[in-house]
This record gives structure tokens, sequence and C-alpha cells, in this order.
């Protein structure tokens, strides 16, 4: 006997879950509209979206900076630790100062002004916050096993 809300059922689409040709064509022609900014200013103020904070890059550590706190911390955690994963750990610390140091900044901002615009970025910081944090849990329990 087939259940009515199985696993099975979640992945087969239903025929009103498909967009219809005339669906597929107006999307189609709603794209060649919708290609981005056109003019010079609008590609240059689009192609600093991602840099506001610096955050999402992958090198946002300095790597002098990083490798000393990883130093420290290969030594301070008394046993032996791969350099990567001292490393690793560093990097995330490293990360959520960073963040949090962003977030303090934002924050005595709305207190001068309670209408700020960072109020947004203040939300937008948890992402970030929560992606360094579970990559220093990550190393922990890494680190964790190393020692057994």
């Amino acid at each position: 006997m087939e259940r009515a809300f199985g696993r099975h059922d979640q992945h087969r689409p239903r025929p009103s879950d498909m967009a219809s040709i005339r669906q597929i064509e107006a999307n189609r022609s709603n794209a060649k509209r919708s290609t981005g900014p056109k003019t010079a200013g609008g590609k240059a103020r689009s192609s600093c979206n991602a840099l506001r904070h610096g955050l999402a890059r992958s090198d946002i550590t300095d790597p002098a900076e990083a490798e000393n706190l990883a130093v420290a911390i290969a030594r301070g955690i008394g046993h032996p630790v791969t350099p990567d994963a001292a490393m690793a750990l560093a990097r995330s610390k490293l990360a959520l100062l960073r963040i949090r140091s962003l977030r303090q900044a934002i924050l005595g901002a709305l207190l001068t002004s309670p209408l700020a615009p960072d109020l947004k970025g203040l939300r937008g910081l948890e992402r970030y916050d929560r992606a360094a944090l579970v990559q220093q849990r990550r190393t922990l329990r890494l680190l964790s096993f190393e020692r057994k």
C-alpha cells in the first residue's frame, strides 16, 4: 500500500506544478529584457556588490596574523595538531572577530541614527557569523578526533 504523503511523492512533479508552454515563452521573453546594468556606472556599482564588507571572500585574513594565531593555537592545545587544523581554527577565530567588530560598528551607528540603513546589514552578518561558527566547530571536532 502506498502512503499518501510518502517520500516518493515529493519528487514527482504534478501537472499543476509544471510550467505551460505560454509560461515558458513569457519567461524567456522577460529574461531577454532583464540582463543587468547597461551603463558603465551601473556596471561599476554592481561589480562591487559582493565587496561591501569583504566577508564573503575566502582570503579575508592577513596571512601573517593567521599564521601567528595558528602557531599559538597549536602550542596552547597541549597535544600535537596538524598545521592545517590549527590554521583552519585560526581563520575561523579571526573571521568571528571581524564579524563581531563589524556588528559593533553597526550597532554604534544605530545609536547615533536610529533609522540607519545599516539595520539590514546587521541581519546580513548573521549568515557569516553562522558560517564561521560552523567552521570553528568542525575544526574543533577534528582536533578532538586527532587527540584520540
